[in-house]
């Protein structure tokens, strides 16, 4: 497998030869790389390098997880990001690669509790089309019938007490009968959870599920390759919070951690300084300023603190003056929210303060 920096020269040979090239120069991991949804990339050809590069020709080729871990974890990210293309690719890759339709169905069941009813909905819909393209029954013949046990033991007895049919419901429902059904193993349900967690920004699901994760056998590095994995369906500031919260945890039981900036995922370092700041903030296409506008937009609307905070310093050194940063939050509000521009503007403020620069007027 070749690593970033190998892959940074040989794209600058592929665009013109890249069916032919990459023939030869990574037959291993092409071999099985599913082809693109027709059309799918006419629009952003560049897009489609990286899918075939370094999705496809290097994440799912990663031997820190199984084919079957990745797609399972993929089907529930997506299911929670309402991503409903993407959902119906991955929900017959995940067949492909061992999932079974009784798994496919709990993972529906158990995501739902952390992205909300009507990601299920919509899950469960693209579920019964893929079923029905594959001739396979509409029921999933191994499943089980949903029973709420009688008196469990309570894991969180004390939790909401100020919302007491949500403290039920996590007790009696999620842990006492969701995450006890046979259809999924407590490692797989972790692994699904942390995914979640991680591509949903979710920082406190993040801290205790990346816990529950390694009491329930999932190790330190499947843990951060699930971030890695993850990153490229929710986006790069997804992954570098889930690794800053995973190093902590580990750090707090006294697990060796690796040197570099994202101890809790390690190979988002190689992957942020070679995709992203190597290669794509270098790409003529776009100034660098348009590229911190854009990316202070995204940031802003996505609620994602800490990478905000980054491309609001980096949009003031890429030539981007308070005014036009000022305009963008209140603009980008109106389409994101209001509590994601009060964040960003609070946190714009402490920027300019600390530059010893004049607020806008």
């Amino acid at each position: 497998m070749l690593n970033i920096r190998s892959r940074l020269n040989l794209l600058f040979f592929l665009p013109r030869l890249v069916v032919i090239g990459t023939l030869f120069i990574l037959p291993g991991a092409y071999a099985q790389q599913p082809p693109p949804p027709s059309g799918a990339y006419d629009a952003a050809p560049y897009l489609g390098q990286i899918r075939n590069n370094y999705v496809y020709g290097d994440i799912w080729e990663r031997p820190n997880l199984t084919k079957r871990d990745r797609s399972m974890i993929t089907v529930a990210v997506n299911q929670a990001l309402y991503a409903t293309n993407e959902l119906r690719l991955h929900m017959g890759r995940a067949l492909d690669n061992g999932i079974t339709q009784s798994e496919l169905s709990e993972i529906i069941a158990h995501v739902l509790w952390y992205s909300g009813f009507p990601t299920g909905v919509n899950a469960a819909r693209v579920a019964s089309d893929v079923f029905a393209e594959r001739n396979l029954p509409a029921i999933p013949p191994e499943a089980s019938s949903r029973q709420a046990p009688q008196q469990p033991e309570l894991e969180f007895p004390d939790a909401y007490p100020q919302t007491p049919y949500l403290r039920d419901l996590l007790n009696e429902v999620l842990y006492a009968e969701t995450w006890k059904r046979s259809e999924l193993s407590p490692r797989d349900r972790s692994m699904i959870t942390v995914a979640v967690g991680t591509a949903l920004y979710a920082g406190s699901e993040v801290r205790y599920h990346v816990g529950r994760a390694l009491d329930n056998g999932v190790t330190q590095d499947e843990i951060s390759e699930i971030i890695t994995h993850v990153t490229f369906y929710s986006g790069f500031p997804t992954g570098v919070n889930a690794s800053r919260i995973a190093a902590e945890v580990f750090q707090g039981r006294d697990l060796p951690l690796p040197a570099g900036r994202f101890p809790g995922a390690p190979y988002l370092e190689e992957l942020i300084d070679g995709l992203i700041y190597d290669e794509t903030w270098t790409r003529e296409q776009l100034s660098s300023r348009d590229r911190s506008l854009a990316t202070i937009s995204v940031t802003l609307a996505g609620y994602q603190s800490d990478q905000l905070r980054v491309h609001l310093r980096r949009g003031l050194d890429n030539g981007v003056t308070p005014q036009e940063i000022s305009e963008l939050i209140a603009h980008v509000t109106l389409y994101s929210g209001f509590p994601t521009g009060v964040n960003a503007s609070r946190m714009f403020a402490e920027i300019l303060r600390e530059r010893g620069i004049p607020l806008p007027d």
